[in-house]
């Protein structure tokens, strides 16, 4: 049996590992100077299992429907396709994004075979996140997050 995407990242000690000869990621770490807005779209979603995504600002704050919070989760079955955020700070913060899912009532993340590949071009970063459950599956959430430039 092949060792999950978690244990391949607990030996490897990093937040990307080498997995058939993609790079996949655990969790993605974006450096904002000062605040930036971005949509966020939903491109597919697994059935199977509830999908989201997590976003936390460190040192800022995460500004979605009018409220401000520090870490948000937007689900597939409630949040709209496209949703715009603004990241604020009155300096450098830090935006940390990874993948979750539900099972139950319990959200899970970084367990069995999670993570996602992570594609960039211009202004937009692509996420195709594999859930932890069965085999590896990177179209189980696609995610579109596109840098919204200022001005």
């Amino acid at each position: 049996m092949p060792e999950t995407l978690a244990v391949l990242f607990q030996k490897s000690k990093a937040a990307v590992i080498e997995y058939n000869n993609q790079l996949v990621h655990g969790i993605l770490n974006l450096k904002i100077n000062g605040s930036q807005k971005f949509i966020i779209r939903r491109l597919n979603s697994s059935k199977s299992l509830l999908q989201g995504l997590r976003l936390k600002a460190v040192k800022g704050s995460i500004e979605v429907n009018g409220q401000s919070h520090g870490d948000i989760i937007l689900w597939a079955d409630t949040c709209p396709e496209a949703v715009d955020i603004y990241v604020a700070s009155k300096s450098e913060c830090e935006l940390k994004i990874w993948n979750v899912w539900k099972s139950g009532e319990i959200t899970h993340a970084w367990i069995g075979n999670a993570g996602f590949l992570v594609f960039e071009k211009e202004n937009i970063i692509m996420l195709e996140c594999s859930d932890g459950v069965g085999e590896v599956d990177f179209s189980d959430l696609v995610i579109e997050i596109e840098k919204i430039p200022e001005g």
